[in-house]
Protein backbone atom coordinates (compact mmCIF):
# COMPACT_ATOMS: atom_id res chain seq x y z
CA UNK A 1 0.00 0.00 0.00
CA UNK A 2 3.37 2.21 0.55
CA UNK A 3 4.53 2.19 -2.54
CA UNK A 4 1.21 2.53 -4.26
CA UNK A 5 0.34 5.58 -2.34
CA UNK A 6 4.21 6.67 -3.31
CA UNK A 7 3.83 5.92 -7.12
CA UNK A 8 0.42 7.62 -7.34
CA UNK A 9 1.67 10.74 -5.44
CA UNK A 10 4.82 10.95 -7.94
CA UNK A 11 2.99 10.21 -11.23
CA UNK A 12 0.58 13.53 -10.07
CA UNK A 13 3.57 15.79 -9.27
CA UNK A 14 5.12 14.55 -12.69
CA UNK A 15 6.61 17.70 -14.42
CA UNK A 16 9.25 16.40 -16.79
CA UNK A 17 8.31 13.56 -19.81
CA UNK A 18 11.38 11.52 -21.65
CA UNK A 19 10.54 10.50 -24.70
CA UNK A 20 14.10 11.20 -26.80
CA UNK A 21 15.86 8.46 -28.27
CA UNK A 22 12.55 6.57 -28.92
CA UNK A 23 12.76 6.17 -32.88
CA UNK A 24 9.32 8.46 -32.87
CA UNK A 25 8.14 9.41 -36.36
CA UNK A 26 5.06 11.21 -34.74
CA UNK A 27 4.13 13.02 -31.80
CA UNK A 28 1.24 10.63 -30.82
CA UNK A 29 -0.31 9.26 -27.56
CA UNK A 30 1.32 11.50 -25.04
CA UNK A 31 -0.90 12.23 -21.88
CA UNK A 32 -0.53 15.54 -20.72
CA UNK A 33 -0.95 17.11 -17.21
CA UNK A 34 -1.42 20.38 -15.96
CA UNK A 35 2.06 19.84 -14.16
CA UNK A 36 4.09 18.76 -16.95
CA UNK A 37 7.28 21.94 -17.89
CA UNK A 38 9.36 19.90 -19.83
CA UNK A 39 9.35 17.21 -22.66
CA UNK A 40 12.45 15.93 -24.13
CA UNK A 41 11.45 14.70 -27.53
CA UNK A 42 15.43 15.38 -28.92
CA UNK A 43 16.76 12.24 -31.20
CA UNK A 44 13.80 11.34 -32.76
CA UNK A 45 12.52 10.69 -36.58
CA UNK A 46 9.82 13.77 -36.03
CA UNK A 47 8.91 15.49 -39.64
CA UNK A 48 6.10 17.45 -38.42
CA UNK A 49 5.72 19.55 -34.82
CA UNK A 50 1.64 18.77 -33.70
CA UNK A 51 -0.53 17.72 -31.07
CA UNK A 52 0.93 20.12 -28.09
CA UNK A 53 -2.09 21.90 -27.73
CA UNK A 54 -2.84 20.45 -24.24
CA UNK A 55 0.50 21.16 -23.04
CA UNK A 56 -0.60 24.59 -21.85
CA UNK A 57 2.14 25.04 -19.28
CA UNK A 58 4.91 23.56 -21.24
CA UNK A 59 8.28 25.71 -20.28
CA UNK A 60 10.90 23.61 -21.89
CA UNK A 61 10.40 22.08 -25.12
CA UNK A 62 13.58 20.00 -27.23
CA UNK A 63 13.07 18.90 -30.47
CA UNK A 64 16.98 19.18 -31.56
CA UNK A 65 17.91 16.32 -34.20
CA UNK A 66 14.89 15.66 -36.08
CA UNK A 67 13.31 16.04 -39.63
CA UNK A 68 11.59 18.86 -38.90
CA UNK A 69 10.70 21.41 -41.71
CA UNK A 70 9.04 23.74 -40.47
CA UNK A 71 8.14 25.98 -37.43
CA UNK A 72 4.76 25.62 -36.76
CA UNK A 73 1.25 24.66 -34.58
CA UNK A 74 3.31 25.82 -31.23
CA UNK A 75 1.25 29.23 -30.59
CA UNK A 76 -1.14 26.98 -27.77
CA UNK A 77 2.29 26.99 -25.59
CA UNK A 78 1.66 30.63 -23.53
CA UNK A 79 4.54 29.56 -21.24
CA UNK A 80 6.82 28.58 -23.44
CA UNK A 81 10.26 29.84 -21.96
CA UNK A 82 12.51 28.15 -24.02
CA UNK A 83 12.58 26.23 -27.72
CA UNK A 84 15.71 24.11 -28.81
CA UNK A 85 15.17 23.25 -32.91
CA UNK A 86 18.50 22.45 -33.94
CA UNK A 87 19.53 19.68 -36.63
CA UNK A 88 16.82 19.79 -38.27
CA UNK A 89 15.97 20.74 -41.71
CA UNK A 90 14.16 24.09 -40.97
CA UNK A 91 14.57 27.20 -43.58
CA UNK A 92 13.23 29.83 -41.82
CA UNK A 93 12.23 31.12 -38.35
CA UNK A 94 8.81 31.97 -37.92
CA UNK A 95 5.66 31.67 -36.53
CA UNK A 96 6.45 32.74 -33.01
CA UNK A 97 4.98 35.67 -32.67
CA UNK A 98 2.71 34.73 -30.22
CA UNK A 99 4.84 33.36 -27.80
CA UNK A 100 5.03 36.42 -25.10
CA UNK A 101 7.48 34.21 -22.83
CA UNK A 102 10.24 33.61 -24.77
CA UNK A 103 13.73 33.80 -24.00
CA UNK A 104 15.86 31.16 -26.00
CA UNK A 105 15.74 30.04 -29.00
CA UNK A 106 18.10 27.13 -30.00
CA UNK A 107 18.50 26.85 -34.10
CA UNK A 108 21.34 26.29 -34.97
CA UNK A 109 23.03 23.49 -37.76
CA UNK A 110 20.28 23.34 -40.10
CA UNK A 111 20.84 20.40 -42.39
CA UNK A 112 20.04 21.88 -45.36
CA UNK A 113 20.79 21.44 -49.37
CA UNK A 114 23.54 23.59 -51.02
CA UNK A 115 20.64 26.12 -52.58
CA UNK A 116 19.27 26.69 -49.54
CA UNK A 117 19.85 29.55 -47.40
CA UNK A 118 18.58 29.98 -44.00
CA UNK A 119 15.99 33.23 -43.21
CA UNK A 120 14.32 35.06 -40.26
CA UNK A 121 10.84 36.02 -40.43
CA UNK A 122 10.60 40.07 -40.63
CA UNK A 123 7.07 40.21 -38.06
CA UNK A 124 8.73 37.46 -36.12
CA UNK A 125 12.29 39.28 -35.10
CA UNK A 126 9.80 42.19 -34.38
CA UNK A 127 7.79 40.31 -32.04
CA UNK A 128 10.53 38.34 -30.16
CA UNK A 129 12.44 42.13 -29.48
CA UNK A 130 10.72 42.86 -26.56
CA UNK A 131 11.61 39.33 -24.69
CA UNK A 132 13.86 36.89 -26.44
CA UNK A 133 17.26 37.20 -24.56
CA UNK A 134 19.44 34.20 -25.79
CA UNK A 135 19.56 32.99 -29.66
CA UNK A 136 21.44 30.99 -30.45
CA UNK A 137 22.77 30.70 -34.81
CA UNK A 138 25.57 28.32 -34.89
CA UNK A 139 26.91 26.61 -38.01
CA UNK A 140 23.85 28.69 -40.28
CA UNK A 141 25.93 29.66 -43.06
CA UNK A 142 24.61 33.48 -42.42
CA UNK A 143 26.30 35.75 -44.78
CA UNK A 144 24.76 39.43 -42.56
CA UNK A 145 23.47 40.02 -39.19
CA UNK A 146 20.84 42.68 -40.37
CA UNK A 147 17.60 40.85 -39.28
CA UNK A 148 18.85 40.21 -35.63
CA UNK A 149 18.29 44.31 -35.54
CA UNK A 150 15.25 44.66 -33.48
CA UNK A 151 16.85 42.71 -30.78
CA UNK A 152 16.99 45.21 -28.37
CA UNK A 153 17.29 42.74 -25.47
CA UNK A 154 19.08 40.21 -26.28
CA UNK A 155 21.50 39.02 -23.90
CA UNK A 156 23.59 36.37 -25.69
CA UNK A 157 24.31 35.95 -29.09
CA UNK A 158 26.10 32.39 -30.50
CA UNK A 159 26.98 32.68 -34.15
CA UNK A 160 30.23 30.99 -34.49
CA UNK A 161 31.50 29.93 -37.95
CA UNK A 162 29.17 31.74 -39.83
CA UNK A 163 29.88 33.71 -43.35
CA UNK A 164 30.35 37.16 -41.68
CA UNK A 165 33.45 38.64 -43.65
CA UNK A 166 34.09 41.52 -42.10
CA UNK A 167 33.66 43.73 -39.40
CA UNK A 168 32.19 46.25 -40.52
CA UNK A 169 29.18 43.90 -41.79
CA UNK A 170 28.80 42.94 -37.66
CA UNK A 171 29.31 46.27 -35.71
CA UNK A 172 25.92 48.59 -36.85
CA UNK A 173 24.13 45.48 -35.62
CA UNK A 174 26.07 44.99 -32.69
CA UNK A 175 25.38 48.24 -31.85
CA UNK A 176 21.92 48.15 -32.16
CA UNK A 177 22.17 45.30 -29.30
CA UNK A 178 21.75 46.99 -26.40
CA UNK A 179 21.65 44.53 -24.28
CA UNK A 180 24.00 42.19 -25.65
CA UNK A 181 26.38 40.91 -23.12
CA UNK A 182 27.64 37.72 -24.23
CA UNK A 183 29.32 37.41 -27.74
CA UNK A 184 30.80 34.34 -29.25
CA UNK A 185 32.10 34.88 -33.40
CA UNK A 186 34.51 32.14 -33.20
CA UNK A 187 35.19 30.50 -36.71
CA UNK A 188 33.71 33.69 -38.88
CA UNK A 189 36.02 35.19 -41.28
CA UNK A 190 35.56 38.69 -40.09
CA UNK A 191 37.68 37.82 -36.82
CA UNK A 192 41.03 37.63 -39.32
CA UNK A 193 40.23 41.59 -39.24
CA UNK A 194 42.71 44.24 -38.21
CA UNK A 195 41.94 45.61 -34.33
CA UNK A 196 38.93 42.96 -34.48
CA UNK A 197 38.40 42.78 -30.79
CA UNK A 198 38.70 46.21 -29.99
CA UNK A 199 36.33 47.21 -32.82
CA UNK A 200 33.66 44.84 -31.90
CA UNK A 201 34.31 45.85 -28.45
CA UNK A 202 33.45 49.43 -28.98
CA UNK A 203 30.47 48.64 -31.13
CA UNK A 204 29.20 46.68 -28.32
CA UNK A 205 29.74 49.03 -25.31
CA UNK A 206 30.27 48.90 -21.85
CA UNK A 207 27.77 45.87 -21.58
CA UNK A 208 29.36 43.28 -22.80
CA UNK A 209 31.67 41.17 -20.82
CA UNK A 210 32.75 37.93 -22.89
CA UNK A 211 33.72 38.06 -26.46
CA UNK A 212 34.45 34.44 -28.21
CA UNK A 213 34.85 33.07 -24.63
CA UNK A 214 37.53 35.99 -23.07
CA UNK A 215 36.43 37.92 -20.83
CA UNK A 216 36.80 41.87 -21.89
CA UNK A 217 39.14 43.55 -18.89
CA UNK A 218 39.20 46.73 -17.90
CA UNK A 219 42.19 47.50 -19.32
CA UNK A 220 40.97 46.52 -23.11
CA UNK A 221 37.87 49.06 -22.34
CA UNK A 222 40.20 51.65 -21.50
CA UNK A 223 42.31 51.37 -24.26
CA UNK A 224 39.50 51.57 -26.41
CA UNK A 225 38.46 54.69 -25.43
CA UNK A 226 41.66 55.72 -25.41
CA UNK A 227 41.85 54.38 -29.09
CA UNK A 228 38.68 56.22 -29.53
CA UNK A 229 39.89 60.18 -28.35
CA UNK A 230 42.88 59.48 -30.44
CA UNK A 231 40.85 58.80 -33.41
CA UNK A 232 38.33 61.70 -32.95
CA UNK A 233 41.38 63.93 -32.50
CA UNK A 234 43.41 63.01 -35.60
CA UNK A 235 40.02 63.60 -37.37
CA UNK A 236 39.53 66.97 -36.53
CA UNK A 237 43.34 68.19 -36.70
CA UNK A 238 42.90 66.41 -40.33
CA UNK A 239 39.77 68.93 -41.15
CA UNK A 240 41.64 71.80 -39.49
CA UNK A 241 44.57 71.08 -41.97
CA UNK A 242 42.17 71.16 -44.92
CA UNK A 243 40.82 74.32 -43.65
CA UNK A 244 43.99 76.01 -43.83
CA UNK A 245 45.04 73.93 -46.98
CA UNK A 246 42.12 75.30 -48.58
CA UNK A 247 42.89 79.26 -47.39
CA UNK A 248 46.39 78.90 -48.74
CA UNK A 249 44.75 77.89 -51.75
CA UNK A 250 42.72 80.71 -52.30
CA UNK A 251 45.87 83.13 -51.36
CA UNK A 252 47.92 81.49 -53.88
CA UNK A 253 45.16 81.96 -56.17
CA UNK A 254 44.92 85.54 -55.16
CA UNK A 255 48.55 86.11 -55.97
CA UNK A 256 48.73 84.74 -59.12
CA UNK A 257 45.44 86.73 -60.35
CA UNK A 258 47.47 90.00 -59.40
CA UNK A 259 50.83 88.86 -60.57
CA UNK A 260 49.37 87.78 -64.20
CA UNK A 261 47.65 91.20 -64.18
CA UNK A 262 50.52 93.50 -63.27
CA UNK A 263 52.35 91.31 -65.71
CA UNK A 264 49.32 92.62 -68.35
CA UNK A 265 49.95 96.31 -67.28
CA UNK A 266 53.67 96.12 -68.45
CA UNK A 267 53.70 97.60 -72.00
CA UNK A 268 57.07 98.16 -73.96
CA UNK A 269 59.83 97.93 -71.05
CA UNK A 270 57.15 100.37 -69.13
CA UNK A 271 55.29 99.24 -66.18
CA UNK A 272 52.54 100.18 -64.26
CA UNK A 273 52.40 100.68 -60.87
CA UNK A 274 50.33 98.04 -59.53
CA UNK A 275 52.69 95.56 -57.35
CA UNK A 276 50.65 95.64 -54.60
CA UNK A 277 47.07 95.29 -54.97
CA UNK A 278 44.32 97.76 -55.42
CA UNK A 279 43.42 97.91 -52.04
CA UNK A 280 46.76 100.00 -51.33
CA UNK A 281 45.72 101.77 -54.63
CA UNK A 282 42.69 102.99 -52.84
CA UNK A 283 44.39 103.49 -49.39
CA UNK A 284 46.55 106.17 -50.74
CA UNK A 285 43.48 108.15 -53.02
CA UNK A 286 41.82 107.94 -48.91
CA UNK A 287 45.15 109.36 -47.70
CA UNK A 288 45.22 111.83 -50.66
CA UNK A 289 41.29 113.25 -49.85
CA UNK A 290 42.21 113.34 -46.46
CA UNK A 291 44.93 115.81 -46.83
CA UNK A 292 43.58 117.65 -49.48
CA UNK A 293 40.02 118.07 -48.78
CA UNK A 294 37.90 119.09 -52.37
CA UNK A 295 36.12 122.06 -52.00
CA UNK A 296 32.53 121.69 -53.53
CA UNK A 297 31.46 123.58 -56.71
CA UNK A 298 28.33 125.36 -56.67
CA UNK A 299 25.61 123.92 -58.34
CA UNK A 300 25.18 125.27 -61.72
CA UNK A 301 21.08 126.88 -61.86
CA UNK A 302 18.87 126.06 -64.72
CA UNK A 303 15.61 127.21 -63.76
CA UNK A 304 13.10 127.44 -65.90
CA UNK A 305 11.83 130.56 -64.75
CA UNK A 306 15.31 131.97 -65.54
CA UNK A 307 15.70 131.22 -68.84
CA UNK A 308 12.44 132.50 -69.30
CA UNK A 309 13.09 135.82 -68.10
CA UNK A 310 16.47 135.39 -70.33
CA UNK A 311 14.44 135.13 -72.98
CA UNK A 312 12.07 137.90 -72.06
CA UNK A 313 15.25 140.57 -72.01
CA UNK A 314 16.23 139.05 -75.22
CA UNK A 315 12.81 140.04 -76.66
CA UNK A 316 13.12 143.48 -75.71
CA UNK A 317 16.42 143.91 -77.04
CA UNK A 318 14.90 143.36 -80.24
CA UNK A 319 11.73 145.39 -79.59
CA UNK A 320 13.86 148.64 -79.25
CA UNK A 321 15.52 147.47 -83.02
CA UNK A 322 12.29 147.33 -83.85
CA UNK A 323 11.63 150.51 -85.92
CA UNK A 324 15.24 150.40 -87.42
CA UNK A 325 14.29 147.11 -88.78
CA UNK A 326 11.20 147.65 -90.02
CA UNK A 327 12.36 150.88 -92.05
CA UNK A 328 15.02 148.67 -93.58
CA UNK A 329 12.70 146.16 -94.41
CA UNK A 330 10.57 148.77 -96.39
CA UNK A 331 13.52 150.41 -98.18
CA UNK A 332 15.04 147.20 -99.14
CA UNK A 333 13.76 143.67 -99.99
CA UNK A 334 15.67 142.21 -96.93
CA UNK A 335 15.36 141.76 -93.54
CA UNK A 336 18.72 142.90 -91.01
CA UNK A 337 19.13 140.65 -88.21
CA UNK A 338 22.20 140.48 -86.57
CA UNK A 339 23.97 142.43 -88.87
CA UNK A 340 23.15 140.82 -91.74
CA UNK A 341 20.60 141.22 -94.24
CA UNK A 342 18.21 138.32 -94.98
CA UNK A 343 16.28 137.97 -97.94
CA UNK A 344 11.93 138.62 -97.69
CA UNK A 345 11.79 134.57 -98.80
CA UNK A 346 13.03 133.40 -96.05
CA UNK A 347 10.43 131.68 -93.73
CA UNK A 348 9.39 133.46 -90.55
CA UNK A 349 9.38 129.73 -88.31
CA UNK A 350 12.94 129.83 -89.09
CA UNK A 351 13.83 133.54 -87.59
CA UNK A 352 12.38 131.99 -84.55
CA UNK A 353 14.75 128.90 -84.39
CA UNK A 354 17.50 130.84 -84.80
CA UNK A 355 16.56 133.17 -81.62
CA UNK A 356 15.89 129.88 -79.56
CA UNK A 357 18.88 128.76 -80.36
CA UNK A 358 20.64 131.94 -79.53
CA UNK A 359 19.21 131.61 -76.11
CA UNK A 360 19.94 128.11 -75.40
CA UNK A 361 23.38 128.92 -76.10
CA UNK A 362 23.73 131.98 -73.56
CA UNK A 363 25.99 130.99 -70.82
CA UNK A 364 24.97 129.33 -67.06
CA UNK A 365 24.81 131.75 -64.05
CA UNK A 366 26.76 130.13 -61.29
Amino acid sequence: MKHKKLTKKASSNLTHIYLNDKNITQITSIYPTKRILVLYLHNNQISRIEKLNAFTHLTHLYLQWNNIRKVENLDSLKNLKQLYLGYNKITKLENLGNLKKLEQIHIERQLLDGAQRFEFDEECMKSLANHLKVLNIKKLKLTHMTPLEPLWKLEVLLATENNFKSTEDIAPVISALYSLRVLDLQGCLAQKDVHYREKVTAAAGYKLLLLDGKMISQSTRNFIKNFQTIKQEKKRRTLAANGEEKAKTADNSKASLESSFSESMSIGGSHFPVASSLFQVSQRRAAAAAACPRIPRKPVIRSPVLLKTMSAHFGDEHQLRGAELKELSENTNGVMLQGKVMKAEVPVFKEKIRVQRKVQSLPSID
